[in-house]
């Protein structure tokens, strides 16, 4: 498995609103796709006030995927570089396996992330407690961790390379699979806002009412 070292990069500022970009509802539904990273504060703020409220208010419209991933980086060498150092490596990684095991079920996925990254922030502790609050087998969980889940650390760096040069930001969060940095920044700021405009625009939705 990749070794941890530590690196301290600084966040960037999100970019004031350009041209407002309009999000819209694709098949009756919205997919979310947010590049997380374990100890970052801008992505605990959002993940709890943002995100999961958002969900808990309009889950049937929405199909969410995270990417635990940020500013990691590897070295020609192997090693891996996180941007709060190795329990940041290794949060993230419990969070790739975990999500890996509850993949299917969006609810339990959104509750482990809300687990996550709730204080004490279990995972960047080196705790699997939210793992086993939302029911895994934690010896599946721990061989993720420590053994098998090099697999799903390719997977996060690809999935994560074009939000990052784009939005440049974590969380990272782009929308029906589209990366757009104004709709990122709505979101940031106002995600159920955002949302229920959208489904407010489409009358399938049955939404009329935003506050």
């Amino acid at each position: 498995m990749a070794k941890f070292l530590y690196i301290l990069v600084c966040f960037s500022v999100v970019s004031n609103y350009a041209t407002a970009t309009n999000l819209e509802v694709v098949n009756g539904k919205i997919k979310i796709t947010v590049g997380t990273t374990s100890r970052c504060g801008d992505t605990i703020r959002f993940i709890t006030q943002e995100l999961a409220p958002t969900y808990q208010a309009y889950k049937q419209f929405l199909t969410l995927e995270f990417v635990p991933w940020g500013r990691t980086t590897y070295a020609s060498d192997g090693t891996m570089t996180c941007q709060f150092g190795p329990t940041d490596c290794f949060a993230n990684r419990v969070h790739r396996c975990a999500l890996n095991m509850l993949r299917g079920d969006q609810d339990a996925q959104m509750s482990y992330m809300n687990c996550e990254f709730t204080s004490p922030f279990p995972a960047t502790t080196g705790s699997f407690s939210c793992g086993q609050d939302i029911g895994l087998n934690l010896r599946e969980l721990e061989d993720c961790v420590y053994i098998t889940g090099v697999h799903l650390d390719q997977a996060a760096q690809e999935a994560a390379r074009e939000p990052m040069r784009i939005i440049n930001f974590v969380p990272s969060i782009h929308f029906n699979d589209v990366i757009d940095r104004n709709l990122h920044n709505q979101g940031f700021r106002g995600l159920r806002s955002l949302v229920c405009s959208a489904l407010a625009n489409d009358q399938s939705t049955g939404v009329t009412n935003c506050v």
